[in-house]
């Protein structure tokens, strides 16, 4: 679909290139960051717009039939909800653990945390046009992290290393603050995506990533001394920080790929689109763009998997959000972001496999107690969405102030409408893969034509027992991922696809294998 020829490495932070005009006085034609994967007609073909609206609304509402109805949790109870101890009386079951033991809790976080790097579309909900830009390089090279580097973004860096190199080649952090991203004055974070600071638990994820960056910095120095040492002395910074960047993004990909959507994805689909056994539905030979099936709908799925809250550390638990909190208050009772506080940092084991366990004490009604591991699991990959989802608060990466529309299934299902996307029983029609019988949405007139979110997650639930993406889900993530990867000139799946991870792990050895567990122990913060 692009022909253009993909001119510029540098990331469009938070405002689009401006483009030079032609010898004949025109502005050339917009770029493409977004577009269709599949030349298939919208679910909503041929109906009329205000009531397909309507009814996308009674489908994404509050108390509706995607709210999971979540028992109110507090500070003092921060996990109801998040099990079978407290189950709906009417609605027991719309909120399970998922059943796969390498899909723990913080799979969520890393997901959200993928999909920051490779996309940031500006345009609101009620856009008028559907070819906003993506102010992302949409290729899994951590820009969200480095933005355009320490020459042009040098605010992210830090600037102590100026005293004695050519340029600064660490990431700032604050000595002042260390469990926490550096922030000004008014709690705003210093970061290359304000997104990351939606809630604690990607902030905390950024932090790490900003350590994993300093400790390699200072692992490599070590490591390659002797060849560092044959250039010029004012070239050396710059050539470390190559080196460093290079081993960053290499074993964050190696991350994305063997832990992250192997644990994901449907194995056989995985396998397919990883050995190209199938046709490539996505790919990318110029500029990089990615399809609004994927931006919109497949990685959406995500949001099924937000727990209603969650215990960050031994000391602290909340809801992930509660609106009936004042905006203002400095160190609130939920895990929102934007806010500095001594107990609002992450305990990782409880988010990926470190193997710790923990005694759970007998409670009032009779269960004994038991040593079990620490480390929790994610809910399940089903069309139930945790209660609070349905109440955004304002703030970075949620809504604006005043936007009427604050439930977040509500927001993804009017994209579906905005973008034109088709049905998930086309796309399966299309792909050959077994259509889903009709949702429970006879209702609401879209269980033949279900809007491709709801159609991913229900089909997640029926194929795979929520324990990962069913057919056209893991078809499309998997397609766009290893389309990247394969599009990216620097990836390691392109440029050394032999390669494997050679920092040490957790145990202190180098076997070949990077996970979540050893990139966090690496960096010093578990």
């Amino acid at each position: 679909m692009q022909t253009a020829k993909w001119q510029t490495r540098q990331a469009r932070m938070f405002s689009d290139a401006q483009h030079a005009p032609l010898a004949g006085g025109l502005p050339p034609s917009p770029p493409i960051d977004y577009d269709r994967m599949f030349d298939l007609d919208s679910f909503a073909n041929g109906q009329d717009r205000d009531d397909v609206i309507r009814r996308l609304r009674i489908l994404g509402a509050k108390d509706g039939l995607m709210d999971a109805l979540d028992p109110r949790i507090t500070i003092t109870n921060p996990l109801a909800a998040n099990d079978d101890k407290t189950p709906h009386p009417t609605h027991p079951n719309r909120n399970p653990n998922n059943p796969n033991e390498d899909m723990t809790v913080g799979f969520t976080f890393l997901g959200q945390f993928i999909d920051h790097d490779i996309t940031l579309d500006p345009a609101p909900l009620n856009a008028p046009a559907t070819t906003g830009p993506n102010l992302r390089i949409p290729f899994l090279n951590l820009d969200n992290i480095y933005g355009r580097g320490p020459d042009l973004d040098r605010i992210f860096y830090d600037r102590e290393s100026e005293l004695d190199r050519e340029a600064p080649i660490q990431f700032f952090v604050d000595d002042a603050a260390p469990r926490d991203l550096p922030r000004t004055s008014q709690q705003r974070a210093i970061i290359a995506d304000p997104r990351n600071d939606e809630n604690v638990i990607i902030s905390q994820l950024h932090l790490a990533f900003l350590k994993f960056h300093n400790r390699v910095t200072a692992y490599l120095a070590e490591e390659k001394a002797a060849a560092l040492a044959l250039l010029h002395p004012t070239a050396r910074p710059r050539a470390l920080f190559k080196m460093t960047q290079q081993t960053v993004r290499w074993h964050y990909q190696h991350i994305v790929v063997h832990q992250y959507l192997a644990a994901s994805l449907n194995d056989a689909i995985f396998a397919a689109v990883r050995d190209k056994t199938v046709p490539s539905l996505f790919t990318v030979t110029g500029r990089p763009w990615l399809p609004r099936e994927f931006q919109v709908a497949a990685f959406r799925f995500g949001h099924s998997q937000i727990r209603p809250g969650y215990k960050v550390n031994s000391g602290f638990g909340a809801p992930i959000f509660d609106v009936r909190i004042d905006p203002d208050e400095n160190d609130p009772n939920d895990l929102r972001g934007g806010r500095r506080g001594a107990r609002r940092f992450v305990e990782w084991d409880t988010f990926f496999d470190f193997g710790t366990l923990e005694v759970a004490p007998a409670d009032a009604a009779g269960t004994a107690a038991v040593t079990q591991p620490k480390v929790k699991p994610n809910k399940r990959i089903d069309p139930f969405i945790s209660t609070p989802m349905f109440e955004l608060p304002v703030g970075p990466g949620l809504i604006e102030p005043g936007d009427e529309q604050a439930s977040l299934a509500g927001r993804n299902l009017e994209r579906h409408l905005l973008h034109d996307l088709p049905s998930g029983q086309a796309i399966a029609n299309f792909l050959g893969y077994s259509i889903l019988s009709a949702p429970e949405l006879t209702d609401l007139d879209f269980h033949d034509n279900t809007p491709l979110w709801y159609y991913i997650l229900k089909e997640a639930l029926e194929q795979e027992g929520g324990e990962r993406l069913g057919q056209v889900g893991s078809r499309i993530v998997a397609e766009v991922i290893f389309g990247l990867l394969r599009g990216d000139p620097d990836s390691y799946f392109r440029t050394n696809p032999t390669w494997v991870p050679d920092l040490p792990r957790r145990n202190g050895s180098v076997t070949g294998a990077f996970t979540m567990v050893d990139l966090l122990t690496f960096a010093g913060v578990a």
